[in-house]
């Protein structure tokens, strides 16, 4: 379980980064489908969110505007347009400050941890195209299904990172 601090005032309350990158990409999906519902032309399918019983996997699509710029020692920096507007508050480990950026920072974090654990798998795929300003995330990972007793139906991410 890669453990992650969502801090005690932001808008995503998960603990494990496998968890909170979830809950986020659902955070960013329902947002979009809330822009569209008022405004179907101005607001594009940017993120597709699919959890398949069968396998007990989650799968996250997205491909997010993009911006690059240089930082004043030369270095080429990413961050995903905030095209919501989403009011999004962030606290603990995420430095992001928008929903959008939240999504880019934390698939980013969930790939370069599993590039540390050679045994973790390959399950988050994220690039940049400074060609068309896009930021491309394809993941798949474990969650679990449960049923409460009044038949509710919770998803949890499960933990693959240590």
């Amino acid at each position: 379980m890669a453990a992650f601090d969502p801090g005690a005032g932001g808008t995503l309350k998960s603990t494990t980064l496998e968890g909170i990158a979830m809950e986020a990409a659902l955070l960013l999906q329902n947002a979009e489908r809330a822009a569209q519902a008022a405004t179907p032309e101005a607001f594009p399918n940017n993120i597709a969110v699919s959890f398949f019983t069968g396998d007990n996997v989650i799968q996250v699509q997205a491909a997010l505007p993009l911006s690059a710029d240089f930082s004043n020692d030369g270095k080429v920096t990413f961050s995903a347009v905030d095209y919501l507007g989403t009011p999004f508050t962030t606290d603990g480990d995420l430095k992001a400050t928008t929903l959008p950026q939240a999504v880019l920072e934390l698939f980013q974090r969930l790939q370069n941890t599993e590039k540390s654990q050679p045994d973790a798998g390959d399950k988050v795929q994220l690039s940049y195209a400074t060609e068309t300003n896009i930021a491309t995330i394809n993941a798949e990972f474990p969650i679990t299904f449960s049923v409460a007793t009044d038949g509710t139906i919770s998803v949890s991410a499960n933990p693959y990172l240590a």
